[in-house]
């Protein structure tokens, strides 16, 4: 294998140093050094500021070049452009460039001298406590690629022997010359070359600086977003301000537009003025999320089968019994809101003074009609609702109420991005986000059978790595959680925790549709590759409210609106 040459930080010079003719010296010996087989082993940092102790005070510099062999030492290399010259009257140094101007210019010996006490002191200090640093090889020296090398050797005088210098001349084989300047001994000098090794190559670049990314954490970036759109919805209950003036209220919003946020404060205020509230949704996971929401109020809260059975079994109905005698979808559709109804005709065990409904897309006309017989002469109904998250097959209720719908169209709950991704499936009137661009949609390309590994990592990478508490995350399976790869209590070292019975530190997993008028901080979208439903579609991608990950294979990630490269 033949030989590369050295390691050069940085790998490549900035154009702007190339252009800048104060650094033509410079760029000169990166160039002379950057590919010479001779030095390959070596590091090679350029331009290594510092500010270290030097002579009992806090100072700074630069050493132009540093050379280290971890089975060597080091070499700190200054470089001087132009022609230089030393006055011995003042000792002054000077240099002349190319516009015949001269210079004053600081000693390059004592430059270089300083940069080598420097580093060395500083490699002593930070070398691991399990040891005393060995002995490290250190030299310096100054190249002048413009100037021409003086007739006498002892020119320079005592302080710059010959040794550590290198002129115009040594230029086609600086290499070899800088080798030498390393390997360089006073005539006497009894001390050997002590490596500095792999611990002295890392505290070197250490010293120098690595490359580092300075962004803020995706969990500090989140974290900003998740308080720019707490404070947007919590801008949304001025439209509470209309309900007060009406007895009944169609509100129909997109997701995120805080349909579930206004729901549940109208009904907090409502109780907190002495009023009986009864509100009902459709799925469960968001009945037992706006119970914990409403748990110091006396509101009542139920699934609108809940609320059936409940009613129910108080006047001694056999629900069972019913259940036997028809298939699953007339019975939960139509047999349970027909007892209902028998209920209320008959002698309502509770009234109320408001029914606040969410989800109401999910909910039918002839179920209004029953609810009514449970409300008090000039009691309020109040439905919110979201036709394009209709996957249960509900019935319009506008007739049923009676009411003109009222739009919300302002999103307050996704980022931008998240906004955009979800938009891509939602028809109907127009709407506008008004959350943070946020961070973008995270596309995550695997076959069905990597699903839940890559699953894992990215719940490592969001925890472990990123900072994320586990119940800010929510992994949502396009079908049902029975059926998934993830039908798991755990997977790795994450705990799954149900979305009707969240607990901190467990990472909600559960189903899209049992996770609909829900939401997370973050949320990792997997095995939606069953389903092609553009509501369902719709419903998933706008369940987080400020990270989204889609794990899937390609054509899923394509339908879904993964970005064309």
């Amino acid at each position: 294998m033949s030989a590369r040459g050295p390691r050069m930080v940085p790998a490549a010079l900035p154009a702007a140093t190339r252009a800048d003719p104060r650094r033509s010296a410079e760029v000169q010996v990166y160039d002379a050094i950057a590919g010479d087989p001779l030095l390959d082993g070596f590091l090679v940092l350029y331009s290594c500021e510092w500010v270290d102790h030097f002579d009992g005070l806090l100072r700074d510099g630069e050493a132009d070049f540093v050379l280290a062999h971890p089975h060597v030492g080091y070499l700190v290399v200054e470089v001087k452009g132009g022609r230089v010259g030393r006055r011995v009257a003042d000792g002054k140094w000077t240099t002349k460039d190319r516009h015949g101007d001269v210079h004053v210019i600081s000693n390059p010996i004592a430059q270089a001298l300083k940069s080598k006490k420097v580093i060395l002191e500083a490699l002593r200090r930070r070398w691991p406590k399990s040891g005393a640093a060995p002995f490290i090889w250190a030299r310096h020296g100054v190249v002048m690629p413009h100037s021409a090398r003086p007739p006498s050797p002892t020119a320079m005088g005592a302080s710059a022997p010959p040794e550590l210098l290198a002129f115009r001349e040594d230029m086609p084989k600086l290499g070899a010359h800088l080798f030498r300047m390393l390997a360089w001994s006073r005539e006497g000098a009894t001390e050997r070359p002590g490596g500095l090794g792999t611990t002295g190559i890392g505290l070197l670049e250490d010293f120098y600086g690595r490359d580092v990314d300075l962004s803020p954490r995706l969990k500090t970036l989140v974290d900003d977003s998740e308080a720019e759109i707490l404070e947007l919805t919590a801008t949304q209950c001025r439209y509470l301000d209309f309900l007060a003036t009406t007895r009944h209220a169609l509100i129909e919003g997109g997701a995120g537009t805080g349909k579930t946020t206004l729901a549940v404060e109208w009904a907090r205020r409502a109780a907190e003025a002495g009023r009986s509230v009864l509100l009902l949704c459709f799925n469960r996971p968001l009945a037992r999320h706006i119970a914990r929401e409403l748990s110091a109020s006396p509101a009542s809260v139920a699934t609108f089968h809940e609320f059936c059975g409940r009613m129910c079994a108080s006047v001694g109905m056999d629900v069972d019994a019913a259940r036997a005698g028809c298939d699953e979808r007339t019975f939960w559709q139509r047999r349970m809101p027909e007892m209902l109804a028998d209920v209320g005709l008959e002698q309502p065990p509770e009234t109320y003074d408001d029914l606040i409904i969410d989800e109401g897309q999910d909910f039918r006309g002839e179920w209004i009609e029953a609810l009514r017989l449970f409300l008090r002469p000039d009691a309020s109904i109040f439905v919110f609702r979201d036709d394009f998250q209709n996957i249960y097959g509900g019935v319009d209720v506008a007739e049923a109420l009676g009411a003109t719908p009222m739009p919300l169209n302002e999103n307050v709950r996704n980022t931008q991005e998240i906004f955009a991704a979800g938009c891509r499936f939602r028809r109907g009137s127009e709407q506008r986000c008004l959350g943070p661009r946020g961070e973008d949609v995270r596309w995550m390309e695997c076959t069905p059978d990597r699903a839940p590994r890559s699953v894992e990592r990215e719940l490592n990478r969001l925890v472990t790595y990123e900072g994320f508490a586990p119940e800010d995350i929510a992994v949502l399976t396009g079908g049902a959680v029975e059926a998934s790869a993830l039908a798991t209590e755990t997977l790795g070292q994450h705990r799954f925790a149900g979305a009707d019975a969240p607990e901190a530190g467990m990472v909600v997993r559960d189903s899209v549709r049992r996770f609909k008028g829900l939401d997370r901080p973050v949320v990792v979208l997997c095995e939606m590759d069953r389903e092609r439903e553009a509501d369902l579609a719709y419903v998933a991608l706008t369940r987080a409210k400020s990270l989204l990950v889609v794990i899937g294979d390609g054509a899923t990630l394509d339908r879904l609106g993964r970005p064309v490269a």
